[in-house]
């Protein structure tokens, strides 16, 4: 069915969801699709990015028996239902077999394993782990290297190992001989699973201490894989290349269960996907030898690949870009649009919701800025949403608001209870932490995070004002927006600006960009920065908590000149503070010129303006 407007979302929920899907269980889903498309390809991995690199493609029939044999492994065993089983998985078939067996025979873990070692032990104990599924350093080197210390934290822990050929290491289960040993027709201890059975926990949000884990359910993953495709209206045969990472919903919901359940072939480009820079620099000849029908790609990335020469190549087959994961400049889609004549489908999810919770229409009309309408039985509401987590009231259209949502394809919860507060609201409702609104069609408009908004002297200032007047800037690939501290307004805007490869402006030129582009004063940056690289998480998204840690730098050691003037080299490093969110620490050197009671007092007089609070620590 095409959908195009709102009423064709309506209709569709007259239908009771759980008489719309069929499938209760990943188990089902997967033994039905793999029948339907038993030869037809379902990953085709490319191990190199050139036209000569090696290319192993694994069909619905392999991939079902291999499911199924790595939920056989782990009950052989001794791990349960109930046990949770971790991965340390780069982009590779066998960590779908690992995610989807697990999913199967137990809860799955995925975890970034861009983490430390210490970072990973942590959430795996938060997690209860049993197990580990880990690959060997002959296919990614830098995570087997970790699992010594992770074993060393937990030595209770089962580890398999995924490929190192016949090297054995004591204590450790080698995966593929392992799954040899297995039948692959059948599951020799089924684990009873309903709509509401838990299938995996992801992490997901925490800057500070351990990220919290979200519980994602078989029925909730079965109900995705027909809602996050439902908006292409596109069959078995279509091709989807997924740069993405399995440790984020992106990559493996959207980008592998959503299209395995409906027939597509998904092309996965070496195991660091997107991170790996020859995918970015081939990008377009990748998706010409492989007849891509979805270009998939987080907003950072899709910037950096419309500057790679596309002339050469046949990208005919492409149908539409998709993008989500953070809200995508208004500019880079027009770009493409005008460019490339490929529709961008923009899209907004999170790990709570099981990926998409709106698309843009690919058969519809598609609004530029907008991450489209609701997908079918997940209800978006933008409320008032009080400090407590109280839900005031409705906002009227185009009023912006908390955007809330709730449904079958939203996480019953978080393992940890104490994370649900201020997140899991009365009624079901879960809060994004999203600002947005509503139009009287139905599409929603993000305007950023709650805690985004730049606060000037009491005024909003909504960050993607600033960005998007820079994105259209002709030498800026991408641009972040934070709030910089100030002891009279408490925040300033400041932005900073990554440049395109060869372009070149300065910080006044784009300053004085910004003053004719952005028609609210009190938006206009006061500083612009250009960097050589954003700081991305792991999947591609600007990670803006860096960047505020550095504007609060930035103004700590500005608001520390007069200090300096007199003699006392303090130095300042700005870090998350379990206790005050953010804490300004100043070092003191020996030998300083004044006494130590007088720099703490000067301190106080130069700093204790700022909302951020401050420390002095002199050095031996």
């Amino acid at each position: 069915m095409k959908i195009s407007t709102q009423a064709d979302i309506d209709a569709l929920e007259r239908v009771p969801v759980t008489e719309r899907i069929r499938h209760a269980n990943v188990v089902d889903l997967l033994r039905d699709t793999a029948k339907q498309n038993a030869d037809r390809v379902a990953f085709r991995y490319l191990s190199g990015t050139g036209p000569s690199d090696p290319v192993r493609d694994i069909t619905y029939a392999e991939l079902q028996r291999r499911v199924t044999q790595t939920a056989n492994l782990l009950r052989a065993h001794g791990i349960g239902p109930d046990d949770v089983v971790t991965l340390l998985m780069p982009s590779v078939p066998e960590t779908f077999f690992a995610l989807w067996g697990a999913e199967i025979a137990a809860v799955a873990n995925p975890v970034n394993y861009f983490l430390d070692a210490a970072q990973i032990a942590g959430i795996m104990k938060e997690a209860g782990a049993k197990a580990l599924i880990a690959a060997d350093a002959s296919i990614f080197p830098d995570i087997w290297p970790k699992v010594d210390t992770i074993r060393a934290a937990m030595p209770d822990l089962k580890v398999f190992r995924v490929g190192g050929g016949d090297t054995r290491i004591p204590g450790v289960i080698a995966y593929e001989s392992g799954l040899d040993e297995q039948p692959a027709d059948r599951l020799v201890a089924p684990k009873p699973a309903d709509r509401d059975t838990v299938a995996a926990l992801f992490h997901t949000g925490g800057t500070t201490g351990l990220p919290k884990l979200a519980k994602h359910t078989h029925g909730a993953l079965t109900l995705m894989a027909w809602t996050n495709t439902l908006m292409f209206d596109l069959g078995p045969g279509t091709v989807l290349l997924n740069p993405l990472p399995q440790f984020h919903v992106g990559g493996s919901l959207f980008g592998a269960l959503a299209p395995i359940a409906n027939g597509w072939t998904v092309v996965i480009p070496t195991p660091l996907g997107a991170r790996n820079p020859n995918v970015v620099r081939d990008y377009w000849g990748i998706v010409a030898r492989n007849r891509v029908t979805i270009g998939g790609a987080v907003p950072t990335s899709l910037a950096a690949i419309m500057n790679v020469p596309r002339e050469d190549h046949d990208i005919s087959s492409l149908k539409c870009f998709v993008t989500g994961g953070s809200t995508v400049p208004v500019e880079l889609i027009r770009r493409i649009e005008r460019e490339i004549g490929t529709p961008v489908v923009e899209g907004y999810g999170m790990t709570e919701v099981h990926c998409y919770s709106t698309m843009n229409p690919l058969h519809g009309e598609r609004r530029t800025g907008s991450v489209g309408l609701r997908v079918p039985y997940t209800a978006v509401r933008i409320a008032d949403v009080a400090p407590d987590g109280t839900i005031r009231r409705d906002c009227a259209i185009g009023e912006i608001g908390h955007v809330l949502m709730r449904g079958p394809q939203v996480t019953p919860g978080y393992l940890d209870p104490r994370h649900d507060r201020g997140a899991m609201l009365a009624d079901g409702w879960l809060d994004s932490g999203d600002l947005g609104r509503l139009d009287a069609e139905g599409y929603v408009w993000l305007t950023g995070r709650s805690k985004d908004l730049i606060i000037r002297g009491g005024h909003n200032i909504d960050p993607a004002v600033i960005e998007e007047a820079l994105n259209r800037h002709p030498a800026v690939e991408t641009a972040a927006a934070v709030g910089l501290p100030d002891t009279y307004a408490g925040e300033l805007p400041m932005v900073f600006v990554q440049l395109r490869p060869g372009a070149t402006a300065t910080a006044e030129e784009l300053r004085e960009f910004c003053r004719k582009e952005i028609p609210e004063r009190a938006a206009v940056p006061v500083q612009v920065v250009p960097i050589p690289v954003m700081p991305l998480t792991g999947v591609g998204k600007i990670f803006k908590p860096a960047l505020r840690l550095e504007a609060a730098k930035r103004a700590f050691d500005a608001a520390l000149a007069p200090l300096h003037a007199d003699g006392v080299a303090a130095t300042v490093t700005v870090r998350n503070d379990p206790t005050h969110g953010t804490l300004a620490e100043v070092r003191v050197p020996a030998g300083a010129a004044m006494p130590r009671d007088a720099i703490v007092a000067r301190c106080g007089d130069l700093l204790g303006g700022f909302q951020i609070r401050h420390t002095v620590v002199f050095e031996p």
